[in-house]
C-alpha cells in the first residue's frame, strides 16, 4: 500500500497548515493566515483525495483477486479416452484416466461479503471432483462415467461451519454453493483454473488448448 505514506505526509501536513493559518488569522495577520489556510486546505484536499484513490484501488484488487488452483493437461490415448495430468499446488500431479470429449472440474465455494474481502479474506473453496463429459448427451446417458474424488473430508470442515446458525450471525457470510467449469479436451491442450471471489475460471495455456476452445461446439 504504497500510497499510505503520500495521503499521510499531504494529510497531516496540510491539516498543520490549515491550523496555523487559522492561528495567524486570530492574531489578525490576514495575509499570511490566508496563504496558509488555503495552502493547507488544499494540501489536506490531496491527502483525502490519494486515500481515497488509493483504497478504492486496493478494494479493486481484492474483488478481482485471482488464484492459481489447478492445471490440467491431456495427451489422447484413443478416440474419448485421454490421459489428464492435474496439478494442485502444493499437491503431486496426479495422472487420471478420462473418457469424453470434454473435462470439468467441480469446487464448493464460501463466498464473503465484500467489506469482508476488503479486509482480506478471501473467497474460501474446495476443490471436490474432476470428470469426463461426453458432448452427445445419448453416450453421456450409455457411456461409463469418468469421475474423480479430489479432496477428502478434513477434520474441520467450514463448509459445514458456514451452515451452522451460530457461524451466520457474524454477518459475513454471504454465501456457499457449488460452482463447475468446462471445457473440451484435446491431445497436447493444456489449462489453467483460477479461483476468484466468486467462482472458478479456466484459461487456455498453449496453441492446442486455444483450438480446442476455438473449436468448440
Amino acid at each position: 500500500m504504497s500510497f499510505i505514506l503520500p495521503a499521510l505526509f499531504f494529510g497531516v501536513f496540510g491539516g498543520w497548515l490549515t491550523l496555523s493559518g487559522l492561528g495567524r488569522l486570530g492574531r489578525l495577520k490576514a495575509m499570511s493566515g490566508s496563504i496558509r489556510t488555503l495552502g493547507g486546505t488544499f494540501l489536506a484536499a490531496i491527502g483525502a483525495g490519494s486515500a481515497l484513490l488509493g483504497f478504492n484501488f486496493v478494494t479493486y484488487q481484492r474483488l478481482t483477486n485471482e488464484r492459481p488452483a489447478a492445471q490440467i493437461s491431456f495427451v489422447q490415448t484413443a478416440p474419448q479416452r485421454y490421459t489428464a495430468t492435474l496439478d494442485i499446488p502444493g499437491e503431486e500431479p496426479k495422472p487420471l484416466d478420462v473418457a469424453g470429449d470434454e473435462w470439468r472440474l467441480d469446487a464448493r465455494f464460501i463466498k464473503w461479503h465484500p467489506i469482508a474481502n476488503i479486509g482480506g479474506l478471501d473467497a474460501y473453496y474446495r476443490l471436490d471432483r474432476l470428470t469426463g463429459r461426453f458432448a452427445d448427451t445419448a453416450q453421456e446417458i450409455s457411456e461409463p462415467r469418468s469421475v474423480y474424488a479430489l479432496s477428502e473430508n478434513p477434520g474441520l470442515d467450514i463448509w459445514k461451519l458456514a451452515q451452522d446458525k451460530r457461524f451466520a450471525r457474524l454477518k459475513a457470510l454471504d454465501a456457499y454453493y457449488g460452482n463447475s467449469v468446462y471445457a473440451p479436451m484435446r491431445d497436447g491442450a493444456q489449462f489453467e483454473v483460477f479461483a476468484t471471489q466468486n467462482g472458478l475460471i479456466v484459461r487456455p495455456q498453449n496453441d492446442a488448448a486455444k483450438a480446442a476452445l476455438s473449436g468448440w461446439e
